[in-house]
């Protein structure tokens, strides 16, 4: 029995040596799979990517990337690695372990794995491509007629050729947060409070290819094939589902007394600087002056008093018109204060 474990005991030590001198490729030495390898950078997007996928459905619209690259992306440059020495790193960057072909993928995209790629989108084009349309529209006739009706449902909102075509009334709660400033500390103790916003306080943002495909397919660039035109390498990222807002208590959708709608104009009589933005990733925040507020909510009990009383008691009186507790309390910003 003695020498029986012996042989064993002696044939896995001799295993576990020999296993370190098997020829090592060297995909099996990096790490997970890097866009920004020097390598890979070199690459033209569409050497790999092809659009579409085969797995793409119909019903999404437009032929869309819905997986990974096949294995003859990675083989046009990898073919020795797949049979050298032990199984190949490099396939783990899409397959759940370095298995044979057989092994189950990664759901695309990887949501639990850091981003590499932010997106751009530069507001500013799509604003005056907008803009343009609405002129030519304008110039059709010199005189036409259009039909009048009276708006009486609290959800009949008016609709423009503008932001609403991408951004629309959320009817789902998502996830939200307080977004207290960076770097400050509350002037006084801030009060709780139990405001809950629903659904209408929020609007949606676009979400995957078929939004944009729909200009952007084949005849606008950057075109479906063109993936640099809308991705930007960056230091890798998490993505958050959380909306953080300052102004958490502002509701897109608000009715008065009389059950008429508050918030009816169009959306870049508030988002101003919008339009002048070129780059997402420098859009941190709605971006509105509080002179776009002050425009409507300048009466008693409104913002002007609020501001009034902030500054006679700034430790004791909480901002609480726009903000809550979580943010009420910290020092009034300059953008408020030159109002």
């Amino acid at each position: 029995m003695r020498i029986r474990t012996a042989i064993v005991i002696t044939v896995f030590i001799a295993a576990a040596i020999a296993a370190n001198f098997l020829p090592r490729s060297a995909a099996q030495q990096r790490d997970r799979f890097s866009h920004a390898s020097a390598a890979h950078k070199k690459l033209d997007c569409s050497s790999c990517h092809k659009v579409p996928t085969s797995n793409w459905l119909p019903a999404r619209g437009f032929p869309d990337v819905a997986q990974f690259p096949g294995h003859v992306a990675c083989a046009s440059c990898h073919r020795q690695d797949f049979f050298v020495g032990n199984k190949p790193a490099f396939c783990a960057g899409c397959h759940t372990n370095a298995t044979p072909r057989s092994a189950p993928l990664f759901p695309f995209p990887v949501r639990s794995r850091s981003h590499e790629f932010a997106i751009v989108f530069p507001h500013s084009v799509h604003q005056d491509i907008i803009a343009g349309e609405q002129r030519r529209r304008g110039d059709v006739a010199v005189a036409h007629f259009v039909n009048a009706s009276f708006r009486t449902l609290p959800d009949d909102e008016p609709k423009f050729n503008n932001c609403a075509i991408c951004h629309a009334t959320a009817t789902a709660l998502p996830k939200f947060a307080a977004r207290p400033p960076v770097g400050q500390t509350p002037v006084g103790e801030a009060a709780g409070d139990n405001f809950a916003p629903t659904a209408r306080f929020f609007k949606t943002m676009p979400s995957g290819h078929a939004t944009c495909f729909e200009c952007h397919y084949q005849g606008l660039e950057p075109v479906a094939t063109n993936c640099a035109g809308c991705h930007r390498l960056t230091p890798p990222y998490f993505e958050s589902g959380v909306v953080k807002r300052y102004s958490l208590k502002f509701d897109h959708s608000a009715v008065n007394d009389k059950g008429d709608l508050v918030h009816t104009r169009d959306c870049m009589t508030c988002h101003v600087r919008i339009s002048g933005n070129g780059d997402l990733k420098t859009l941190k925040d709605a971006d509105v002056p509080i002179m776009a507020c002050m425009s409507c909510h300048n009466h008693a009990a409104d913002l002007k008093t609020e501001l009034d009383k902030r500054a006679e008691a700034p430790k004791a009186f909480q901002c609480n018109y726009c903000h809550t507790a979580a943010v009420g309390g910290f020092p009034v910003p300059p953008s408020h204060e030159k109002q």
